[in-house]
């Protein structure tokens, strides 16, 4: 699909290749990102059981505080 023009096939395929590498390697970035604030925060929930006594139930009270304060994120649930 040249449109008449010389080449625009090829480049329009590269660019579109182009948008397709970059928007994979940004979701790549988003999802390791968002999986090391799911160890960080893990990892505060551990510390302060340890320190303050705290026991599981935490997590469900945690769980139901961020769900109201980031309704749009998903993952913040007991499991």
């Amino acid at each position: 699909m040249d449109n008449g023009i010389v080449g625009y096939g090829t480049f329009i395929k590269e660019i579109k290749e182009l948008i397709y590498r970059r928007q994979y390697e940004a979701m790549k970035k988003v999802n390791t990102e968002l999986i090391n604030l799911y160890w960080e925060i893990g990892g505060e929930i551990n510390r302060q059981q340890i320190e303050k006594g705290w026991g599981k139930s935490i997590v469900e009270v945690l769980a139901k505080e961020l769900q109201k304060e980031f309704p749009s994120v998903q993952g913040f649930v007991r499991t």
